[in-house]
């Protein structure tokens, strides 16, 4: 990410599209998720809990990914007067090679963010089955160990 220099026509960071916005607040929220984690006891309700919920942001990934494949696959022929910019590449390359490489770059993302949610569905498929019995349940149950 380009964090140096905003080019002509680059909004400043505070100004940023509420797709922007949102996706910063997610990043900062799932890092949130991460210290909470390291700190909390194990817990198999949150194991099954935290897995949904990875595989819901994998799948939503995968989905923003796809969406930039369109939008950044169509923005090299986008005619100038149609967005008032020109687009260019900023170590003075050819930009229709670097969009290129940047769609083969969100075409592999996909590929691997498929991946990961088959293997977060299949950790939230396992952890799923198993079950926690508490000593308070044996004890109602008639099953507590003496």
């Amino acid at each position: 990410m380009n964090t140096t220099h905003n080019p002509p026509g680059q909004r400043a960071d505070d100004e940023h599209s509420p797709a922007v916005q949102r996706a910063r607040a997610g990043a900062d929220t799932w890092r949130h998720v991460v210290h909470a984690q390291r700190g909390a006891t194990p817990d198999h309700g949150d194991f099954y809990a935290l897995a949904g919920e990875m595989v819901d942001t994998l799948r939503c990934l995968d989905s923003l990914a796809g969406v930039l494949v369109g939008q950044v696959a169509g923005y090299r022929a986008a005619p100038r007067g149609e967005t008032g910019r020109e687009v260019y590449d900023d170590e003075g390359g050819n930009p229709a090679d670097r969009l290129r490489a940047a769609v083969l770059a969100l075409i592999e993302t996909r590929d691997e963010l498929s991946q990961a949610e088959r293997a977060a569905n299949r950790f939230f498929s396992a952890i799923g089955h198993i079950g926690v019995r508490h000593p308070a349940q044996d004890d109602s149950q008639g099953g507590g160990r003496s």
